[in-house]
């Protein structure tokens, strides 16, 4: 500083560093009339010239001599008063820079003093030097710097300072103007800098937190900082956001030429900023760096650093490394000054941490690696900055939110990395691989995905990415693991779903400000180890939407062939989107499955399929169309089963930790049957399907069903039915009550039972019915069977019971059985009225309907007509129908029988058999016939019958013949013969006389021989063709009387004669019968009997019209 004495210069670099420079001169003249550098033009042409040589001598002679001379007075005076002059010159250069100070001078010799300085309050400074001991030399005027004092050394013993640190600010207090002098610019060029040796020194800083201490030794060469030994005792303080505690630091600085080495290690129990934070941290920091070049104010040249920091927690505000270590070299050259500089280098670093945590992440023993990345770094109107490097990321498991993964491997053979200020922009390859990543439930093993990155960070972050994604292997246990007693199905789908390979050969995904965005721009599959392929595309507007800061979702389509474990499937998902702990889906679809004893299952719906805390359900509004192809159960299947599964209050799916629940109503179900022979619609109720690891259970509700007979002919009327079904453990079991329909829907009928054993592969079905009873306006059996219908009429009175049941086994053709038994049954059968029908018949079949040999029935009695007694049926029934073994009844004094024959149960088959007649007497049938008082009949005959039954043509005898076998007697009143044709008279003889003798022979004939033919005729006629011989026997002896004249005039032929008793007679008699309305009528008789109204009153009920032709 021009006129001034000397000067003082303080700086701090790393810690404090304090040296006092300078070479102020005392007085320096602005033109040295002797100094060439300064003469003027004019002097130049106007100094002496060589001829004058001892003139100029004594010129300069002089001049020195003056300057001695005032030098010398000069130094007297300082010597004298200088340790005024020296605290005066101290005190006034820090009062002219509004520094208040104070030196007390110890000892000032000519080139130096000793002395304690104090700056700023006196009453408590902000520097203290408790001894400083400054060397200087004297600089004559016409030394380079001119006249004054140049300080060459300064020790400062155990100097402190005072400085605060609040609101992220330093401050020196009152030194803080003398700062900003000294950093305001270089030192003068032509001006070398003292020796500053620092000892002891002390450093308090204040902060927010409390007060620093920091101690340091240095050394300081003009200006250059050559040595410094700082520390910095473990203490705590904080300022702003910024806050530390138990925080100590060693810093070890060596200057060697141009060189600068550097060593740092510092450790703090506690620290935290705004950016940072960490707990149990400790930094290693060594460097070799060139040293500033204060003068030209630039720092080039080779920099190497190697940093290596620990720590129990390390981190930012929202992700944190545990036992953390991170270890980075940087080996480049470094140019330019702190506003305008320029890094260029290669450096590796690797991060290791045993757990990184935050924001729903948690990582375990985690390695981040970056090896020879070149590396960037300027600054001028901006801070530039680029990377370019190979980076690898490890983790042996990691979770974000519900994602997990094990064995992660993030790895990019060349990221390229760079900014500007806060922009930031990362391109390149980058590949994942990973042992497994699972999401609730979902994992996927041997993974790798191969993606392009592309991330822009401007003021808005966006991160796009491209490529592709595959695994080896997935698992999604929606049910359970797999079971060794599990349903085949169930387990082949169990292993479907643990055993898939999953491709996604064209993946594009970007975040950012707008939001997040997934497309699949071409399908992605999963292939199931044992077949059958899922293929799963986005709809429209794609597959994944999401706004910012909120959770998404998209549309998708999926389809899938048939595979062992894997359904057909065709299923849009029209909207499906992320909850807070799962998604939710909108399926509409159709899938087409095996399951269990489902065969062709298929299944239409519209529903939403939602996971939330690991629960899966599947609601719908809507029924669900379902129809199954048949359920399996070896030679029992049931077939065409279709209905629909309905809502009710909770989901239709449930399924959790592999415990699955289906559970709804049902309605409209139809079955079919064949084994029983039967079909059952209109079944409704409820049913719960369970499934556990344990296996499937089922619990069904029938509250309402129709079963209806499929076999030919009907063997049951449609019947109700309502009950519970069960299966568990794989074995069924239900019970079911009966009821009748239509006019029998009052009456309980029976109980039918199912078990099943699907281990075994074997069960049955138990009909019961152990108590029907029939009444008069009651319950009659034509309500349950129309086989009855023709042959037990109403009314019926009497009980029946029946026990039947249904079985199968895995190997074998399945058998049925059952028992009809009656105590006691009184009906009207086509042949009469039957009382007391006993019996009991054993089916070894009831599909189809087959007894065993020999069954047998016995009524009381019959009324046929005659009354008949001591019916007695023997029969079986195997498939071709009713097998008579043996009928017989007691009539007319006699038994008619019937030969085998076989009655087809099909009543579209005609039939033949032949009735035997053994010595019954006409007379009593024909008694009881109705016909008693026009015919009366003593015959007892015997003989053969054969028939034919056809249901179209009805009954036809053919070669029917039967014979009187003793003597009997007949009269046909006159009134029922019709058309008789006699001749035999001779041609005098009229017709009408001959006719009138066949009419008083057939009023009064007893015979010693008859014969009849039966033979059936077209129309239902049947045409009996009689012989008989015997006599005219009238109750009163007739006798003819003619007189002489009579027979000459031969007059009596014109009238009426009586035939004469005893009279021969030998008469063929061929008569016709209405078959079928005699039939009727006779059943007309018998409902009267019984005191019902014939069905068709309006009937007739006519004779039969014979048209005999006899000869007396």
């Amino acid at each position: 500083m021009q006129g001034s004495a000397f000067g003082l210069r303080f700086d701090l670099v790393l810690g404090i560093r304090m040296a006092m420079v300078g070479a102020t001169p005392f007085s320096k003249l602005p033109i040295d009339p002797f100094d060439r550098r300064h003469a003027t033009p004019q002097t130049a042409a106007s100094a002496p010239q060589p001829a004058r040589p001892r003139r100029r001598v004594r010129l300069v002679a002089t001049v020195i001599l003056v300057a001695i001379l005032l030098i010398g007075a000069a130094a007297a005076l300082l010597y004298l008063n200088r340790r005024a002059v020296a605290r005066e010159v101290l005190v006034g250069w820090l009062d002219q820079r509004g520094v208040p100070a104070d030196v007390e001078i110890e000892r000032i010799e000519l080139d130096g003093f000793v002395g304690r300085i104090r700056i700023g309050d006196p009453r408590n400074p902000d520097v203290t030097v408790e001894r400083a001991e400054v060397d200087y030399a004297v600089a004559l005027p016409w030394s380079k710097t001119g006249l004054g004092v140049a300080p060459s050394r300064i020790r400062l013993v155990r100097p402190v300072v005072r400085a605060s640190w609040k609101g992220g600010r330093l401050s020196l207090g009152s030194l803080d103007p003398l700062v900003e002098e000294f950093t305001g610019g270089p030192p003068r060029p032509d001006q070398r800098g003292p020796l500053v040796v620092v000892e002891g020194g002390r450093g308090r800083l204040s902060t927010e937190y409390g007060t620093v201490d920091l101690l340091a030794d240095a050394r300081i060469d003009d200006g250059k900082l050559i040595r410094l030994a700082a520390r910095l005792p473990a203490g705590a303080f904080k300022s702003g956001d910024v806050e530390a505690s138990g925080l100590s630091a060693v810093l070890d600085l060596t200057t060697t030429g141009d060189r600068v080495a550097l060593r740092l290690d510092a450790a703090a129990d506690r620290f935290r900023t705004r950016a940072a934070q960490g707990r149990g941290a400790t930094l290693n920091l060594t460097g070799d760096l060139p040293y500033p070049d204060l003068k030209t104010r630039r720092g080039d040249g080779r920099a190497v650093l190697d940093a290596r920091l620990t720590g129990d927690l390390l981190g930012f505000p929202s992700v944190r490394a545990r036992d953390a270590e991170l270890t980075a070299r940087f080996d480049g050259a470094v140019s330019g000054w702190i506003e305008t500089f320029r890094l260029d280098g290669a450096a590796d670093a690797r991060l290791a941490a045993r757990a990184v945590q935050g924001a729903g992440l948690d990582a375990a023993a985690a390695v981040v690696t970056a090896a020879r990345a070149q590396v960037r770094v300027s600054r001028d109107d901006a801070l530039r900055w680029s990377v370019q490097t190979p980076l690898s990321l490890t983790a042996a498991s990691a979770r974000l939110g519900q994602t997990q993964v094990r064995n992660l491997a993030l790895s990019s053979g060349g990221l390229t990395l760079g900014g500007r200020d806060a922009a930031l922009e990362a391109t390149g390859p980058l590949s994942a691989a990973f042992d497994r990543i699972g999401f609730g439930d979902l994992a996927l093993k041997r993974g790798r995905a191969d993606l392009n990155l592309d991330i822009v960070s401007d003021g808005a972050v966006r991160i796009g990415a491209e490529g592709s994604l595959r695994a080896a292997d997935g698992a999604w246990p929606l049910f359970g693991p797999a079971g060794r007693d599990d349903i085949v199905e169930l387990g082949r789908m169990k292993r479907a779903l643990s055993a898939f390979a999953v491709n996604a050969p064209a993946v594009r995904f970007s975040t950012g400000s707008a939001g997040t965005m997934i497309d699949l721009t071409r399908p992605a599959t999963l292939t199931p180890a044992i077949g059958g392929v899922l293929t799963i595309a986005q709809g429209g507007g794609g597959a994944y939407r999401a706004e910012p800061g909120r959770l998404g979702g998209g549309a998708l389509t999926l389809t899938a062939t048939r595979g062992e474990g894997l359904p057909e499937l065709a299923v849009a998902v029209p909207d499906w989107r992320l909850t807070e702990g799962g998604f939710e889906a909108t399926l509409d679809g159709r899938a087409r499955l095996d399951f269990d004893l489902a065969r062709g299952l298929d299944a239409r719906t519209r529903g939403v399929l939602a996971l939330a805390a690991g629960r899966l359900t599947y609601t719908t509004r809507d029924c669900v169309d379902l129809t199954v192809e048949r359920l399996e159960m070896d030679e029992n299947d049931v077939h065409r089963v279709a209905g629909r599964l309905c809502p009710e209050a909770g989901p239709l799916l449930t399924s959790k930790d592999g415990v699955w629940r289906v559970a709804a109503g049902f309605d409209r179900l139809t079955a079919q049957a064949p084994f029983l022979g039967m079909r059952f619609a209109d079944a409704s109720g409820r049913v719960a399907v369970d499934g556990a690891r344990s296996g499937v259970g089922l619990r069904a509700s029938v509250a309402d069903a129709r079963i209806f007979d499929t076999a030919k002919p009907e063997r049951f009327e449609p019947l109700a039915a309502s009950g519970q079904v069960a299966l568990a453990d794989e074995r069924w079991s239900g019970a079911f009550d009966l009821k009748g329909t239509g006019p029998a829907a009052a009456y309980a009928l029976g109980r039918l039972t199912l078990a099943h054993d699907g281990r075994a592969g074997a069960g049955g079905v138990a009909v019961s019915a152990p108590n029907l009873t029939f009444a008069e306006h009651g319950l009659q059996p034509a309500m349950l069977s129309p086989l009855v219908a023709d042959f037990i009429q109403s009314p019926v009175q009497g009980s029946v019971g029946f026990e039947g049941r249904f079985d199968w086994t895995k190997d074998a053709e399945p058998t049925s059985s059952g028992r009809l038994s009656t105590p006691g049954l009184d009906f009207v059968s086509p042949a009469g009225a039957v009382k007391g029908l006993k019996g009991d018949i054993a089916f070894t079949s009831l599909t189809p309907l087959v007894t065993a040999p020999n069954q047998r029935l016995t009524a009381d009695s019959l009324s046929a007509g005659a009354e008949v007694t001591a019916l007695d049926l023997t029969f079986s029934i195997d498939q071709a129908g009713v097998v008579i073994d043996g009928a017989q009844i007691v009539a007319g004094g006699g038994t008619v029988s019937v030969e085998p024959l076989t009655v087809p149960l099909d009543a579209t088959q005609p039939y033949s058999g032949v009735i035997v007649l053994d010595r019954v007497q006409l007379g009593d049938l024909i008694a009881d016939s109705g016909f008693d008082d026009k015919v009366l009949l003593d015959a007892v005959v015997s003989g053969r019958l054969p028939f034919i039954m056809d249901p179209e043509s009805g009954l036809k005898i053919t070669a029917g013949r039967l014979e009187a076998v003793q003597p009997g007697r007949l009269s046909i009143k006159r009134e029922v013969l019709t058309d008789v044709a006699a001749s035999g008279g001779g041609e005098e003889v009229s017709e009408n006389m001959v006719e009138d003798l066949a009419y008083q022979a057939m009023e009064n004939l007893s015979f010693d021989q008859l014969s009849a033919e039966v033979n059936s005729l077209d129309g239902g006629r049947v045409a009996v063709l009689f012989h008989i011989r015997g006599r005219h026997d009238p109750p009163r002896r007739q006798e003819l009387r003619l007189t002489l004249s009579e027979l000459i005039s031969r007059s009596f032929l014109n009238r009426k004669l009586p035939l004469p008793s005893d009279t021969r007679i030998d008469l063929t008699l061929d008569t016709t019968l209405n078959a079928n309305q005699l039939i009727s009528d006779l059943m007309a008789v018998n409902r009267a009997r019984q005191g019902q109204q014939a069905r068709d009153e309006s009937a007739p009920q006519a004779a039969p019209a014979p048209v005999p032709a006899g000869r007396p």
